[in-house]
């Protein structure tokens, strides 16, 4: 399978751990700072998203069976959005 580039926004007050799987497999894993922008390699196809508070571990959001090649995390009065 061909290899893609998911590109990560950190629009969130807070440090955040983005990580991609396919099935059960990591495949990707990165920490971006608030405003930072990172690139995460990925099989192209179908994956699951998970975004977690880079200091705590809690799951902040996450996008289950995603073919998305740009995501942005924002956060407006303590809500996060995942787009």
């Amino acid at each position: 399978m061909a290899k893609t580039e998911i590109t990560f926004h950190n629009k969130a007050k807070i440090k955040v751990q983005a990580q991609i799987f396919a099935g059960c497999t990591l495949i990707s894993n990165c920490v971006a700072e608030p405003g930072e922008i990172r690139v995460l390699p990925a099989d192209s196809g179908r994956y699951d998203i998970y975004l977690k508070n880079g200091s705590t571990g809690w799951e902040i959001a996450r996008k289950l069976d995603s073919e998305a090649k740009t995501l942005t995390l924002s956060q407006h009065e303590g809500w996060y959005t995942l787009t």
